[in-house]
């Protein structure tokens, strides 16, 4: 609210007309996002510190907190009779991940041997740590209970800890949620989550479209970066015929909550991208209501109210719907995992658009999506190792351990560490060009995949006519 004189008494800023400069009233209102160099004429000497600092990969004033406890064990509440996954926890946060991935594999040498070959762990990091164990067989139910009564040695020290069905279980309530929303409620084959889910927090959720001026400042840097990468792969020139600012309080609430969820597990402010989102225009509305939905592992019948009749590939309704039930395979889609594609060129996501309005003389109208989008990325050069290598990946730390198996390295790259996938929270895939790039298995204009819908907060509306 902008003050009503100098003294910047009864608002947070005031707007200095003869300056042409904004004065805030507190620092907290302030959040810098970008750092610009430049030369000067007169060349003045560079400042040494900042230059180190800003060579660094990461740099903070604020000194880490140590937790070195973790909570008290939760019961196990696993129903079914068998499961493929488990979860492990909580583990101590201080203690090295190699140190842990060994510790929960000795555990099962030691307390569950039938079990315990070939066996898959992951460590993954939080405010504690957890171990996602993959079973290389299926475990029983009283196993599993078993093992809660077995000693777990953590870096030299005995405890008890949590061993869990990963995929919860009908009568409990979802642990996995991150920001209110828990990515295994569509997923019915791949890491799939049985918990009691609570109605989706943007079920009441409202929207509201505000048309921008296209000739006003936001609307011609929307205009400008629209149309840079034209004319688009089918050799069409678009028109901008509207540019619309997208209103929903409740997902602008969620997002904050998902940045704070990314500022507490790197312990920094994550990075914002504004990226380009294409998608069946039939189902924008959702979107705006809901938000970005990471897609489903099951078809969409069109026999169901919800998803059906709609020309989508997977379901838009969770893992209990009675009419959505059979698995969604590879069909030449998810070239990269059933996550969010977004994309920096207008001309990537042009190819991802369908359903549009058809209009006279054959032209077509189209509605593009621009979105915030938060985290740090994990860029991947190079090719799949099979078609469909990556297409049932669900987030960014499945990849710890199998990313070897899934890429291959483009000429003179490497793949991403471990270390590197653990800290990442989405995945940048790099674009080779039109002669490195293999067609099915690599991509010639770079493209993201977010995992979470509130970590993308759809902002602007492109309508466009080619």
């Amino acid at each position: 609210v902008e003050s009503s004189d100098s003294s910047n008494y009864d608002g947070d800023h005031i707007w200095v007309q003869s300056q042409k400069y904004y004065v805030i009233a507190e620092p907290s209102q302030i959040l810098p996002q970008h750092i610009i160099k430049f030369k000067a004429h007169d060349n003045p000497q560079a400042d040494k510190e900042l230059l180190r600092v800003l060579s660094l990969p990461r740099w903070s004033t604020k000194r880490e907190e140590i937790v070195d406890w973790v909570p008290e064990n939760r019961l196990c509440a696993m129903s079914m009779p068998t499961t493929d996954a488990l979860w492990m926890g909580f583990l101590h946060a201080n203690v090295d991940d190699d140190r842990l991935e060994a510790d929960v594999k000795r555990f099962f040498e030691v307390h569950a041997p039938d079990y315990a070959k070939n066996i898959r762990v992951h460590i993954a990091s939080g405010k504690y740590k957890k171990a996602h164990v993959e079973m290389r067989c299926t475990i029983p139910k009283d196993v599993v209970h078993e093992l809660n009564k077995r000693t777990f040695v953590e870096n030299g020290v005995e405890r008890f800890i949590t061993v869990d069905d990963a995929h919860g279980s009908p009568s409990m309530r979802c642990p996995r949620w991150i920001a209110r929303y828990c990515r295994g409620r569509n997923l019915r084959f791949t890491h799939s989550c049985w918990c009691k889910h609570e109605a989706l927090p943007t079920a009441n959720a409202k929207y509201y479209l505000q048309e921008i001026d296209q000739w006003s400042a936001k609307g011609t840097e929307i205009w400008e970066k629209f149309m840079q990468s034209a004319p688009f792969h089918d050799g069409s020139y678009p028109t901008i015929v509207k540019i619309s600012a997208i209103q929903n309080h409740t997902l602008s609430r969620l997002h904050e909550e998902y940045r704070g969820y990314l500022r507490n597990k790197n312990k920094e402010e994550p990075v914002v991208r504004e990226l380009y989102h294409g998608t069946n225009n039939n189902i924008l509305d959702v979107l705006y209501q809901h938000g970005l939905q990471p897609p489903s592992d099951t078809k969409a019948s069109e026999m169901c109210p919800v998803s059906g009749g709609k020309g989508l590939c997977t379901t838009l309704c969770n893992n209990d719907c009675q009419y959505c039930t059979e698995k969604h395979d590879w069909n030449k889609c998810h070239m990269f995992g059933l996550g969010i594609y977004l994309a920096d060129l207008s001309q990537k996501s042009h190819r991802y658009c369908s359903m549009p309005q058809q209009l006279r003389g054959g032209r077509r109208r189209f509605r593009m999506v621009i979105c915030s989008v938060l985290g740090r990325s994990l860029e991947v050069a190079g090719h799949l190792t099979e078609k469909a290598a990556m297409h049932d990946v669900v987030n960014v730390r499945a990849l710890g351990e199998t990313l070897k198996e899934m890429i291959e390295p483009q000429k003179g790259a490497m793949l991403p560490t471990r270390h590197d996938v653990e800290g990442a929270d989405i995945l940048a895939v790099k674009g080779l060009g039109p002669y490195a790039a293999r067609p099915g298995f690599s991509v010639i204009n770079s493209e993201y995949i977010a995992y979470h819908p509130y970590q993308c907060l759809p902002k602007y509306e492109i309508t466009y006519e080619v």
